[in-house]
Formats: structure tokens, C-alpha cells, sequence
């Protein structure tokens, strides 16, 4: 089956997103880049013979990883640009995705209902911190996951409003009866590319709409 990934990214990530991209294109088929305010691709990235760029200006954030995500009957990897994934990682959760036919992650979070904020989870699991067994998670880390387009119907119009999707992947894999789980790996499986320019959750301060979000899916 083939392996189709999709990432976003800023300009002034490109050192990180340089890194990234080397991590990921020999292990899959095509890579779906975002170039969120570049002027013109790169002479680097249009080097690289399965990498299809779009420049943007960010009208999706986080969730133009999956602006070409209605790709049937594939393997789809959601990536991010401050994340080096190793060797094997790729065959990892494709194989997570084969044993429960759900969506894999290696972060996530567990809520229990009734969600009172989206702060206010009971299991934390970091793609950056030891996780010691698979654990069903509420909701994905989008930057680290994988799932069967065939089993899992995404769009990018169901992304309703940026800087979510985490939660928003979450919701349409829990209304179809998807479970989404973490895949147990040490701390220092996957590298940060420590990464300097702000980030979304680090610049959101008012979490109301992921609460409503969470609360009408989670029950």
C-alpha cells in the first residue's frame, strides 16, 4: 500500500523543515508540503523527486497537513516540521494501523466525560516522553499519526477552523467508530528539532472552542 504524507510549514522554519523533509522522503511515496508564506519553492525541496509543494499563506495552519488528505486506499502520515522520525518509524505505524484498523499516534491525550476544559485530561502521553504500552487515547497527536484513507474518511473541509487538528482528526475518527490509539516508544525515539519561532499551542491562550469541540464528541 502506498504511503502518502502531509506537512505544513512557515519560511522561517526552513532550517527545521530542511531536516524534516530528509527524515521523511526515502521511506514514502509522495509528500504533500504546505509552504505557508514562501514566494517560490525552494531549490532544495524541488530537488527531491516525491515532494509535491503548495505555496499558501497559511489559511489552514496545522491542518494544511491534511489538504490533501481524500487520497484513497493509502497509508496517510500527518508530520510536523520541528520532528526528526527515525528509521523505521514509518514501518512502525503502519503496522500499528494494521493491528487495531484504527488511527495511530505516538501522542495523545485521554479525557473522561463529561470534558469540564481542554486542559483537564486524565492521561497525558507525549510523542517526547516514554510510553510504556499502547494506550486508547480521546484525542491525536496529528503530527505523528498514520491511518488507512480507506478505513478513515478525512477532508480538509471537515477542519473547520486552523490551529486545531488535533482535535478536529479526533472528532471524525470518533463519529466513524475509529479507535485512535498511542503507540508505546521511549523518549528519545522521535528528536525535536528545537525549534526557536513560537507555536500554536504555545501562542493560545483562550482554549473555549477546543472545549465545545471536545464535549460534543467525547460522551
Amino acid at each position: 500500500m502506498k504511503r502518502i504524507a502531509g506537512i505544513a510549514t512557515l519560511k522561517e522554519r526552513e532550517n527545521s523543515f530542511k531536516r524534516v523533509i530528509e527524515s521523511i522522503y526515502p521511506h514514502v511515496d509522495m509528500i504533500y508540503a504546505v509552504l505557508n508564506y514562501y514566494k517560490e519553492v525552494p531549490g532544495w525541496l524541488s530537488a527531491i523527486p516525491n515532494v509535491t509543494p503548495v505555496c499558501m499563506n497559511n489559511e489552514f495552519m496545522d491542518s494544511g497537513k491534511f489538504l490533501y488528505v481524500n487520497i484513497p486506499n493509502v497509508i496517510y502520515f500527518g508530520c510536523d516540521d520541528d520532528l526528526l522520525y527515525p528509521n523505521g518509524y514509518f514501518d512502525y505505524l503502519e503496522e500499528g494501523v494494521n493491528r487495531y484498523n484504527g488511527l495511530v499516534s505516538l501522542h495523545g491525550k485521554k479525557y473522561l466525560a463529561p470534558v469540564l476544559h481542554f486542559k483537564k485530561w486524565v492521561g497525558n502521553y507525549r510523542c517526547l516522553g516514554n510510553v510504556s504500552e499502547d494506550v486508547k487515547i480521546s484525542v491525536v497527536g496529528s503530527g505523528c499519526c498514520a491511518f488507512n484513507t480507506e478505513r478513515l474518511k478525512v477532508h480538509i473541509a471537515d477542519f473547520k477552523k486552523g490551529g486545531m487538528a488535533d482535535i478536529w482528526l479526533s472528532k471524525i475518527a470518533t463519529e466513524q467508530g475509529i479507535p485512535i490509539m498511542v503507540l508505546k516508544h521511549r523518549s528519545d525515539y522521535l528528536q525535536y528539532t528545537n525549534i526557536q519561532t513560537p507555536t500554536i499551542w504555545g501562542t493560545t491562550h483562550d482554549y473555549t472552542e477546543h472545549t465545545r469541540i471536545l464535549r460534543s464528541f467525547i460522551k
